[in-house]
This record gives structure tokens, sequence and C-alpha cells, in this order.
């Protein structure tokens, strides 16, 4: 087993986690050949749970079991799992390395199947197929490239008079005018860890990246440090004057991912930082509202403006599989246009990874394809981290920032203190 699979293991066993599942033919044996189980992360639930409705269409006599759960949760469960050879036929991964589901952490100890020759691999844009491989070989089959950033209610926003702000000095303001209005400026759901990281997506990329683009590599190689960095240092700071100047209302670090969505969706927050396939969420919550990606960079030159944009990730195959032919099976069926299209247009706020030549179908997606098309775009910051605990640390740190218990420069600290213990 390997020693990055392990690491936290004992502490996960001791989580009652809780997990959503249902059956699309509870009448099948559990031990039929034609039944596939499928494990994902809920947050995507929407684009799982519309390609089944379709594969059972396409499939009537076969069984699906899919089984959702929330991010940490869904982490661990994972890591638990798959290590003991139990976990589900068909597993939602993420891209990269950085976090505890990411492929780099698990596809080394032999718990995933090498689909390298799959022919849908050799589709991938340039800049995601290193993504989706580890030493080589592609163990992802990603299905979405998606975007963090602002989104906003526009009713909501209209009712307060302000403009949604486009470069940092318009941030504070825009905070205090929506306040003042009786609203929150931005809805943040810091109870669950992976949400603290969000508005960080907005902040960093302009600020790191626009200036090096090889930070990363610095990074790598010990040129640099988080806390050393100047564009790190600024989105830290910037993030913490945020929270000092009101602009999650109260308790954040009290707020759950649903009531984040709620408060945007009912209009007393004005807007929330997300990853854009939440679109899907906040129609679903209020389906007659209409939902503005509106992106921000952490500077004040609206032309050095750089989206964090890449895939979140998608479906790998347990390389224990009980039904490992219908699970690879599947992954190409994902993989197929239509399919993927259906999995993009369930979430609403992500675009297909692998281009259908079909122009966006939304003003959402079309400022993503832009960014996108125009290479204005970076990786998600965790993507190149070399362990999940640099990712767990920073989530911790902002936590406690939030709460007045620590610092900006604490979370950096706390972040290189994890980069460099391999």
């Amino acid at each position: 087993m390997s020693r990055r699979l392990t690491s936290g293991i004992a502490a996960v066993g001791a989580v009652a986690l809780m997990l959503t599942g249902c059956s699309t033919d509870a009448g099948s044996s559990s031990q039929s050949s034609d039944k596939l189980t499928i494990a994902w992360k809920g947050s995507e639930k929407l684009g799982i749970d519309a390609v089944v409705e379709q594969y059972k269409k396409d499939f009537p006599d076969r069984e699906v079991v899919v089984t959702t759960a929330d991010v940490e949760q869904y982490q661990a469960t994972l890591r638990t799992q798959i290590s003991a050879g139990t976990a589900a036929d068909v597993v939602f991964v993420w891209p990269g390395d950085g976090n505890p589901g990411a492929i780099r952490q698990i596809a080394p100890g032999g718990f995933l199947e090498d689909l390298s020759d799959h022919d849908w691999v050799q589709k991938y844009p340039a800049s995601l197929k290193p993504l989706t491989e580890v030493d080589g070989k592609t163990y992802l089959m990603a299905p979405t490239v998606t975007a963090f950033g602002p989104f906003y209610n526009e009713a909501a926003l209209k009712e307060t008079g302000a403009t949604a702000p486009k470069v940092w000095d318009e941030v504070i303001p825009f905070c205090k005018a929506v306040k003042a209005a009786g609203k929150s400026a931005y809805a943040l759901g810091a109870a669950a860890l992976n949400n603290t990281q969000n508005p960080l997506y907005s902040l960093v990329p302009s600020l790191v990246y626009g200036a090096d683009r090889d930070f990363d590599e610095k990074l790598k190689s010990g040129q640099t440090s988080f806390a050393k960095n100047e564009g790190w240092q600024q989105s830290m700071r910037k993030y913490e004057e945020m929270a000092k100047a009101g602009c999650f209302g109260e308790n954040a670090t009290g707020t759950t991912t649903d009531q984040q969505i709620q408060l945007v969706a009912s209009g007393k927050s004005v807007g929330m930082f997300t990853i854009a396939y939440q679109l899907g969420a906040l129609h679903k919550a209020a389906p007659n509202a209409k939902f503005v990606f509106t992106p921000l960079t952490g500077g004040n030159d609206p032309n050095n403006l750089l989206l964090a944009a890449s895939s979140a990730g998608g479906a790998a195959v347990n390389a224990k599989a009980k039904n490992k032919k219908l699970a690879l099976e599947f992954v190409d069926y994902l993989a197929s246009p239509k399919v993927m299209k259906i999995y993009n247009d369930a979430l609403m706020g992500a675009v297909p990874s692998i281009s259908t030549g079909e122009a966006a179908s939304d003003e959402n997606r079309a400022v993503i394809t832009e960014y996108l098309e125009a290479g204005k775009t970076v990786p998600f910051l965790n993507q190149n981290w070399p362990n999940a605990r640099v990712e767990q640390a920073m989530y911790a740190a902002i936590q406690a920032m939030l709460a007045g218990e620590g610092s900006s420069a604490d979370v950096l600290a706390a972040m290189d203190a994890e980069y460099k213990r391999q």
C-alpha cells in the first residue's frame, strides 16, 4: 500500500460518514453481472444523475447504484474503501495532486485502472492532459472544465444599487454598499472546509501567476515559498481584509454549503465565490432567478485578469472493481460527446473538456470559454502541490482566520510547513 494513501486512514476510521445513495433498479441481485456501482462527489450530483438517467434509457437491463457525499466525507470514504478493496466500480477522483482524492495520491498504489489506451485520451487539450496522468499513464476521464469566481443573484444585486466589482479597489466599497442595503455581499459556507479556499481562487491567479507563470516550478525547486511570495502575501491580506470588512456576513464559519446556496438563491446574500458548476444547485434552489458570473482580479488591471479554470475531476475505474467490464464501458460512455453535453448541461457552469465544436449555450459558460480560448487561465491552485496536507493546512488556517483566531500570515506559514514536509 502506498505511503500517501495510508496517511490519515486511522483518523478517518473514527468518522461517521453519511452517504446518500440511490439504485435505479433496486430489484436486481447485488451479484448481477449487469450491476454497476458509482461513487461520486455530491457537488456534481446533478451531472452524474443526469448521465445515469440517460444511461438507463440506453441500457434498460442494467442496474446502476450511485452513492454521493460531500467533498470531505467523500474523500475520506474513498481513501478508506479503495485501500480495503471495497470501493465502487467507478469512482470520482480529482486531477493532478494536492488533495486526498487526487490521482497522484491514489494511482501510485495500484488502486486505479490504466485508461491510456482509450480513444478519448488523445482528444484532451494539451493544458489538461498532464493533469489526468501519473507517470505518463492516464487514470481519469474528466468530462468538464470549469472555473472559480464570484457569481451574483442579478435581482438581489439590482436591489442594492451596487455594481459587481471587477478589480480589487472596488471590492471593499462594494461590500459596504451591499451591507448598507441590508444584505451581505458574499455568502461563505466556511463550515465546510473546502469552501474556505474559494475567494483565493479569484485573488491568487492575477496576483501570483500574472506576475510569474513559473511560480509553481520555483516553489517546487525551493526558490520561493508561499510566505515569501508577494502575490500570495497580497492575496491572503486581501482575503483577511474582506473578512474584517464584513464581506462574508455573520458567522461564515457556521454556515454550511447548503446554507450558502440558500442565502444567495434567496437574495439575502448578493453573491458567492464558488466553482461554476454550483450554478446548477443555485438554479435548483431558485429556478426563476438569474445568476451572473463576473470574474474578479486581485489586482487593479482588468486586462491582467486570469481565471482559475481546469477540470475539477471525473471518473476513474477501481482496479479491484467487481464489474470492471461495465466500469470501463461507462467511462467511455461518459466521454462521448452526447453524454458529456448532458453532464455539463446539468451542472450549468461547466464546458466539455473535449471540444464538441458547439458554441457555449449561455453567457456564463461563454465567459469561461472566452478565457480558455484566450489562454488567460491557470490551473486550480492545488493541482501542482506535492501532497494533500498543504490544502488541509490552508483550510484549517483560513477557518481560524475567519473566526478571528489567526492571521493571513499564519495561513501561509501553515502551508509552507506542510509543503516542505514531503
